[in-house]
């Protein structure tokens, strides 16, 4: 393995420093002068490999949409797969999300206010927010032909259902839901099986 050239130690010190920022001080009070004074480099530093506070957030979130990208393609799969009162798969597939958030910490949480206030990270939200809809739309709409789910609206109850989900890592994580990730995934996976299985 080759030694990290100086331009990629630079690169991560500076990617290192506004973690730690946009962590303490959330998505809209971090500024780029804030990173730069973390990192201990120039303006001129910052602006060789980033363009913009956005540019070096993207970077930082790469991994996590990544993460949200693959798991969204096993979780068409799933779904397509599972019969409708399978409660286990239903359980794996919200583990699957809360694993993802909670290995990215606090990163969530910044995530969710760029998206609010970016049009970039807006975008990224909608997108992945309308994968996981469809999927488990597509799904509400095969159990409604099954008797049940009665007198749902298929788009808008997997719209509600996808929101509920993300925005309760949202939740946990900053302290306003209480309980340990396994309890309030294993809470949460028992209301959308019941409201689904309704």
């Amino acid at each position: 393995m080759s030694k990290p050239s100086k331009s990629d130690i630079t690169r991560e010190r500076l990617k290192a420093a506004a973690r730690d920022v946009f962590v303490e001080k959330g998505y809209h009070r971090t500024k780029v002068v804030d990173i730069i004074e973390r990192a201990g480099c120039g303006h001129g530093t910052f602006y060789d490999y980033f363009k913009s506070k956005d540019d070096v957030l993207m970077a930082i979130l790469s991994e996590l949409i990544l993460e949200l990208e693959r798991l969204g393609e096993s979780s068409r799969i799933l779904m397509e797969r599972i019969a409708f009162d399978d409660y286990d798969a239903i359980r794996i597939l919200l583990r699957g999300i809360s694993d993802i958030f909670n290995r990215h910490g606090d990163l969530n949480n910044v995530y969710i206010e760029a998206a609010l206030e970016s049009a970039v990270f807006s975008d990224v939200f909608n997108a992945f927010h309308s994968t996981f809809s469809r999927i488990l739309e597509s799904k509400i709409r095969q159990m409604g032909g099954a008797g049940k789910c009665e007198g749902i609206d298929p788009r808008i109850a997997s719209q509600i259902l996808v929101t509920l989900v993300g925005f309760t890592s949202y939740g946990r994580q900053s302290g306003f839901i209480e309980g340990e990730n396994e309890k309030v995934t294993e809470n949460l996976g028992l209301l959308v099986f019941r409201a689904l299985n309704y």
